[in-house]
């Protein structure tokens, strides 16, 4: 198949780093552990990682945000609804152009909107802001500055790693432009003197660190020759005659 012309998975293109069909994504269910409450204390925006909240209450922080939310869109329906009903009845909007119109039924439909949110405020407000002020604690205006081991799993700190610069990389620093893992660093050398054994050039393989003296045995598995073969084949049957009584 030709790539990036004819259409490939199932049926159609997917994703470069597989996720798996994209008809199953819909099946995946949220743990609801890796989610950020940012909210704002004294004009400053702090973060509440949900995986450092216990899971009971993580629970029921996560059935109040969405509820808040559902019932958000709500207002944005109702609103939206009853403005154009109203655009469409009084008189006064009806005489006006489409332009007008437009933007006469944005402006009722957010008066509207903000009429059931001072409604849906009042009623997950101070549920959500018990939570909030009950983990305080653990919130943190500063995302590093939260202490949660699956979160400091994936915020690698690149402070000091690979801190190395392009001098200490060696003899072979040539072939290191940028950042690289430091095992390919620190293999280059071997690899050079790997490669110039393999052409038969004069090399210093066995004097490099990575380089181990195994202490074999040698033996020939190579095809033997036709007198061999001969030899053996001609060679004297030998019986031994044995008693097992």
């Amino acid at each position: 198949m030709l790539y990036k012309v004819s259409p490939f998975g199932y049926f159609s293109r997917v994703s470069k780093v597989s996720r798996g069909p994209w008809f199953q994504e819909y099946m995946v269910e949220d743990d609801g552990l890796e989610w950020f409450y940012v909210y704002p204390i004294n004009g400053e925006n702090v973060h509440l990682l949900s995986n450092n909240v216990p899971i009971e209450d993580r629970e029921r922080l996560d059935y109040l945000y969405k509820g808040f939310n559902r019932n958000r869109g709500l207002a944005w329906a109702a609103g939206l609804w009853l403005s154009f009903e109203t655009v469409s009845r009084v008189g006064y909007f009806k005489k006006l152009a489409w332009g007008w119109k437009t933007l006469s039924f944005l402006g009722v439909g957010f008066f509207y909107n903000q009429i059931f949110q001072y409604a849906n405020g009042l009623t997950y407000g101070p549920l959500i802001s018990a939570f909030f002020r009950k983990y305080s604690n653990a919130a943190k205006t500063d995302r590093f500055a939260i202490t949660d081991r699956k979160r400091e799993y994936f915020d690698i700190d690149t402070s000091s790693y690979m801190n190395y610069s392009y001098k200490d990389l060696g003899h072979d620093n040539h072939v290191n432009h940028g950042p690289q893992p430091d095992g390919e660093a620190m293999d280059s050398s071997w690899l050079s003197e790997l490669d110039k054994f393999l052409r038969g050039e004069d090399n210093k393989l066995k004097e490099h660190k990575n380089f181990v003296n195994y202490q074999y045995e040698y033996i020939d598995k190579s095809f033997p020759t036709a007198e061999k073969a001969q030899e053996l084949m001609q060679a004297p049957l030998k019986l031994e005659k044995k008693s097992y009584f």
